[in-house]
């Protein structure tokens, strides 16, 4: 005869990892939003020294960068505060 489960082990131990999976996921978005920052301060740095065409161009990609930068920004936040929400389960 096999042992009954221990349904609230079970369900705490899946949500310390739904946690934890979040709070890596922030992180990790955090990381994407930083890097796209540098990709957009680099375009924006080679911009200055391109023909004005090319510098519109490379402009238009850094700022295509930072929204993406922004958006990554909230996913993190939105990450964090989810594995926040399961700590407090």
């Amino acid at each position: 005869m096999s042992d009954p489960i221990d349904v609230e082990r079970v369900m705490r131990h899946r949500r310390e990892r739904h946690a934890e999976l979040r709070r890596r996921m922030a992180e990790v978005a955090g990381y994407v939003a930083a890097t796209e920052e540098k990709i957009a301060a680099t375009l924006d740095e080679v911009a200055k020294f391109r023909p004005p065409h090319d510098a519109e161009r490379l402009n238009a990609k850094a700022e295509e960068a930072r929204l993406y930068a922004a958006k990554e920004r909230d996913r993190s936040a939105a990450f964090d505060a989810s594995a926040r929400e399961d700590d407090a389960k």
